[in-house]
């Protein structure tokens, strides 16, 4: 997957000036396409009522994600990544160093 930003805020590579010797990388992004999502139901593993906190559905109340992800290369303005779970078009609100001892 691949992320660019064409904004006139990042028209020079310089954004990314040191990113390149680094691994990993946080990515926070907009789930835009998210639709509305019930707090409580019946997961599908076991029927149990559970809340959207107590399980691992990838449906979430607040339309923030927040990735840890590998930077594979960068050309210019945009950064391919793996491990990014988001669909083309996914606003990214922002990028950040890995720090493991933190993250």
């Amino acid at each position: 997957m691949f992320f660019s930003r064409k904004n006139n805020a990042m028209k020079d590579t310089c954004s990314f000036c040191g990113k390149e010797k680094d691994e990993m990388m946080t990515v926070i992004y907009y789930l835009h396409k998210s639709g509305p999502v019930k707090s409580v139901f019946h997961r599908g593993l076991d029927g149990k009522k559970t809340g959207v906190f107590a399980s691992r559905t990838p449906n979430r109340l607040s339309r923030l994600a927040i990735q840890n992800v590998k930077l594979i290369r960068i050309e210019g303005t945009t950064l391919y990544v793996e491990g990014l779970d988001a669909i083309n078009g996914s606003p990214v609100l922002d990028i950040k160093m890995y720090w493991e001892a933190k993250d």
